[in-house]
């Protein structure tokens, strides 16, 4: 019984067998038929497929959309994208952000500029959407003493209470007779030591600001370094800040190209204006400058990238004409594939646009597989017609089964989460049956109507492939030694597989000396005002305040803010110290009658004045002899270099009083506030904190620097396990990287899957199968072994390189392995136009994306060097490793070929019957 189900079976494999052997001889068949069709139709062929080629540039041009939003790129059904688009819903005024950093000058001058450009942009609501000042309106402008500690209050209090005659004075004479008046009476009455000591850091910076004058050096104004300290700009000290939403464009590649080149205009007049610096940051200004670097080099890496692949080819197949077609025959099918992709998904994002390179990459090898070949049977045959013929038999199966592979290989990443990578997937595996298309049928029939000149036909290979050929054959002799080494690389490569780095932060591809990256690392490299913050949603304000407590205690989180964090506590006492400092500053704070302004020559009068009671007291001073003696010096050498000119004059008033009287108007204000509660908090500040349906926003800001990747998993990590609803900048980079990571694993192992079943139908032959699959395999772990000691990370953007080595890998291993099955040895295979197309097809390639290593941009330099890197490893495996095993397989006795003659059977029977 046994024995019947068993021969049952052996009959059943033998009949699936023969058929599938009909099948493919009946394509193969069709094949030589259809190539014989184009060649005897050439002209209209030709015709044909440039006007669809004309036709699909046009309908490419008309209806392709660019989708440059980079969220878009993963499934909107992922957790985090859910949670994200929830967040955006409710505070819809925070997504989209330009952060406006104003910095340099004095703070009352970047306060002003961030308020002069706040109030430009809200009258352009066509361009920007909001515009937010955080902690710079009227509201903060009275209450912001309440937010100070109860110590730094008194501190305050104690200086404006120690210099309050000198303020008074000024108040009453803000200019240099008033300044030299009061500083004269100082001189000339006994003083307590602490007045005395602040006497002398007053002279200290008075000379400092004379000598920085005559040096022309920028310096700040004395009464705030003397009496205050800055303490009232604690909240800006080193940055002012405008948060502003511009509408954005995604059906235009540079999306926010109008709203960043008005904000650059006011930034370049306010900055002169106010003396300060103006830059931009955030993901769209970084993303900008980022397309302005990769356009930078493109024109001319596209132009040296097609000198190297042109005197490629040439070196490889020493003829003009072949050439010429092959890349018209690439670009035709470009074309169609465009067209495609238009059709097919209608919206190109950044990552599938890089399609056009991976149909470059194994276009061009399905045009040189053809074309060697097609010189090859030249030289064998001597005919055109026997040539294209015996070209399409021998090398269209494999042609055929390379591109359903490699098609396959994209069409994996069709399942994944990352739509990046899926729309990629789709259209590069289309393209492959553009490629397979236009070079069975209009690179054939434009061979015909250019035909290649005797000459050109019966051209020898050049010495670099014969040397390359006879290299190969003579390592076949160490084909052990080979194996043996391969076999060792291969445990390494598998042992460190799991140490292998992926770089998920964008911010390590972009140019660190940009103004939107340098800015957003300065800002990154401090707790204060570090950009990347988790939000976490609670319904109602106790909901909030609860979550804050607890994440407060987390190692990795340097604050938490909510709304409720605006209410300050202890107000009682704050208030009664505001109210005792206004009461000792009251005189100061009644706005009377200042003095009549001073003439030049009265200002220059008291100079001189107090310059003769500085030398009468210092010969008594002391331990301030020196100081009162640098003061003099500076006197001297300000007025004998400047002769008491009114420029002069004016020049010195202005540094020593400059903000003075801003200063005191924002002072008073800030002497009357009253107690702050949640009602009280004003309302553009409570929209930010607050959706319209109550739920409450809470912002979680970090301890460490994000731009390193530990520290930002961390601390998403910490973050989430307190509050697994949390959502924002650090939460979408850690996911969407491993979002990536999953797709490319998973597409990786399924499409191994599949081209090992395709393989395995179409070669019906275990052995063949893993010969087959044997360089992918290989190129993939040994490129994990090089990348770790080359110092090379996967990364956003050189992840693109896993579908190329797939579709190249497999297609090399098909190339070999269906050539040997024609006949003769393993030195025959070598010595093939085969062997000599994937040697050049790789070189091709490589010349290609290698010169992206010399892109400005990281990530394009990651990826050209990657590419460099796989294109080598998959050109050592199939011409090196996996020639040696199948010589070895085939010594041992464990494999076997029978050798086969239909394809050029099958054409000359096809060329008997035309």
């Amino acid at each position: 019984m046994t024995r019947v189900v068993r021969h049952d079976d052996m009959t059943l494999s033998r009949r699936v067998g023969h058929q599938l052997d009909r099948i493919g001889s009946g394509y193969q068949a069709f094949l030589v038929w259809l190539v014989e069709r184009c060649r005897r139709a050439a002209v209209w062929v030709v015709i044909g497929g440039l006007a669809m080629a004309g036709l699909s540039a046009v309908y490419t041009v008309n209806h392709l959309t660019l989708d440059t939003d980079p969220m878009n790129l993963l499934d909107p059904d992922l957790p985090f994208r859910q949670l994200q688009r929830e967040f955006e819903a409710a505070f819809p005024q925070l997504d989209n952000l330009i952060l406006v950093v104003v910095d340099q000058g004095s703070a009352e001058h970047r306060r002003d500029a961030v308020r002069a450009l706040a109030g430009r942009l809200e009258h352009q609501p066509a361009v920007f959407s909001s515009v937010y000042q955080p902690q710079q309106d009227a509201f903060f402008d009275r209450y912001g003493l309440m937010y100070f500690d109860v110590e730094e209050l008194w501190r305050m209090d104690e200086r404006l209470t120690a210099w309050e005659p000198f303020l008074g004075m000024l108040v009453h004479d803000p200019s240099l007779r008033g300044l030299f008046s009061i500083l004269t009476l100082a001189l000339e009455e006994d003083s307590k030591p602490e007045q005395r000591t602040r006497l002398a850091r007053l002279f200290a910076l008075l000379s400092e600001t004379m000598d920085a004058q005559r040096l022309g050096q920028p310096h700040t104004p004395i009464w705030k370094q003397a009496m205050i300290d800055d303490l009232t700009d604690r909240d800006d000290a080193l940055h002012g800040f405008l948060l502003v939403k511009p509408r954005l464009d995604y059906s235009n590649l540079a999306a926010a190209a109008g709203p960043l080149g008005v904000l650059r205009q006011h930034g370049r007049e306010l900055s002169e204006q106010f003396d300060v610096r103006i830059r931009l940051t955030g993901s769209i200004p970084i993303e900008e400058e980022e397309r302005d670097t990769i356009a930078e080099g493109a024109g001319v890496a596209a132009g040296v990238s097609l000198g190297l692949v042109s005197c490629v080819l040439l070196v490889g197949l020493r003829a003009v004409r072949l050439v010429s077609a092959m890349v018209c025959t690439l670009i035709v099918g470009l074309l169609w594939t465009s067209a495609f992709a238009v059709a097919s998904i209608g919206s190109l994002n950044f990552i599938s646009a890089s399609a056009p390179v991976l149909f470059i990459g194994l276009g061009v090898d399905f045009g040189i597989q053809f074309g060697m070949r097609y010189r090859e049977e030249c030289l064998r045959t001597g005919s055109h017609a026997m040539a294209l013929q015996c070209a399409a038999a021998g090398i269209g199966g494999a042609l055929t089964l390379a591109a359903v592979a490699a098609a396959l290989s994209f069409f994996s990443f069709l399942p994944t989460a990352y739509r990046g990578f899926a729309e990629l997937g789709l259209i590069a595996g289309g393209g492959m049956f553009m490629a397979l298309l236009a070079n069975v049928t209009f690179f054939p029939a434009l061979l015909t109507v250019f035909p290649l000149s005797i000459r050109s036909r019966a051209v020898l290979p050049s010495h670099a492939t014969t040397g390359t050929s006879e290299g190969l054959v003579s390592a076949m002799r160490f084909r052990r030694v080979i194996l043996g080494m391969t076999a060792c690389a291969t445990v390494v490569a598998v042992a460190v597989l799991p140490l292998l780095p992926f770089d998920f932060n964008p911010l390590h591809l972009r140019d660190p000396l940009s103004e939107g990256m340098s800015t957003f690392r300065e800002l990154l490299a401090d707790p204060d005002t570090a950009p990347y913050v988790i939000q976490v949603i609670a319904d109602n304000g106790a909901e909030a305040d609860a979550i804050a407590e607890r994440l407060r205690s987390v190692p990795e989180v340097d604050r938490v803010v909510t709304l409720s964090s605006f209410v300050p506590g202890g107000q009682e006492e704050k208030l009664a110290v505001i109210d005792e400092m206004a009461l000792v500053l009251d005189p100061i704070l009644t706005p009377r009658e200042p003095a009549e302004a001073p003439s030049t020559e009265e200002e220059v009068q008291a100079i001189r004045d107090f310059r003769e009671t500085l030398g009468v007291h210092a010969r008594d001073a002391g331990q301030d002899q020196n100081t009162l003696h640098s003061l003099m010096d500076a006197m001297d050498n300000l007025l004998n270099e400047a002769g008491g000119s009114p420029l002069m004059v004016q020049t010195l008033r202005a540094r020593i009083f400059e903000n003075f009287p801003a200063w005191l108007d924002r002072l008073r204000r800030l002497m009357s506030p009253d107690e702050i509660t949640l009602e009280t908090l004003p309302e553009s500040l409570r929209q930010h904190y607050r959706a319209q349906d109550g739920r409450v926003r809470v912002e979680v800001f970090p301890a460490r620097n994000l731009e390193d990747n530990h520290a930002l998993r961390q601390f998403v990590d910490q973050v989430r396990q307190v509050a697994p609803r949390a959502i924002g900048s650090p939460v979408g980079i850690l996911e969407g990287g491993r979002s990536i990571v999953d797709a490319c694993v998973r597409a990786t192992i399924l499409a191994i899957v599949l081209s090992a079943l395709l393989l395995f139908v179409v070669l019906r032959r275990p052995g063949e199968v893993l010969f087959v699959l044997l360089p992918l395999v290989l190129t993939m772990v040994l490129t994990v072994a090089v990348c770790l000691a080359l110092g090379i990370p996967l990364n956003l953007a050189n992840v693109i390189a896993v579908p190329l080595v797939l579709g190249l890998g497999i297609a090399f291993g098909i190339y070999l392995i269906l050539r040997n099955r024609e006949g003769g040895s393993i030195a025959q295979v070598l010595q093939s136009s085969t062997s000599h197309a994937v040697f050049f097809s790789a070189l091709t390639t490589m010349a290609s994306f290698g010169v992206l290593g010399f892109s400005n941009h990281r990530g394009m330099a990651s990826l050209g060097m990657l590419l460099v890197v796989v294109l080598t490893l998959a050109l050592v495996c199939a011409l090196v490793v996996l020639p040696a095993l199948m010589a070895e397989c085939a010594q041992r006795g464990w494999w076997v070929v029978s050798g086969r003659d239909d394809g050029r059977q099958q054409a000359g029977a096809t060329a008997s019957e035309g």
